[in-house]
């Protein structure tokens, strides 16, 4: 480990480019300007860079270097970016409640009405 704020957050680099598989950057380790770079979301700038940690997604292979240090490589067996999101319809409760919570904040013009209040006590 460095110490924080040795890195720059690669995030935040105008170059990034989000995996939304494994969450890192999906470029990493494609251009010369990457070698300084951990292609992995890091506010703190502390993540040690490693070549053989990158994203390679794209191949159906997800790379995963540990934090002890140990290289996880393993091949997904369909494609992360194939899959359609599905919902499921709402029961009668949750219409019943949407609509009772949209009725009193008509009634209170408060558009941010909560009739759910968590109250800690110390």
């Amino acid at each position: 480990m460095t110490l924080p704020g040795t890195y720059q957050n690669p995030s935040t680099k105008p170059c990034w480019v989000y995996c939304s598989s494994c969450s890192r950057c999906q470029d990493k380790g494609r251009y010369t300007k990457c070698n300084g770079c951990s292609g992995r979301y890091d506010p703190a700038g502390k993540v040690d860079v490693h070549n053989d940690d990158f994203c390679d997604c794209k191949n159906g292979i997800l790379r995963w270097r540990t934090k002890e240090g140990k290289l996880l490589i393993t091949r997904f067996k369909s494609n992360p970016f194939k899959g359609t999101v599905k919902y499921e319809k709402k029961s009668q409760d949750e219409t019943d409640w949407d609509s009772y919570v949209n009725d009193m904040r008509e009634k209170m013009d408060d558009p941010n009405f909560n009739p759910i209040t968590i109250v800690e006590e110390n």
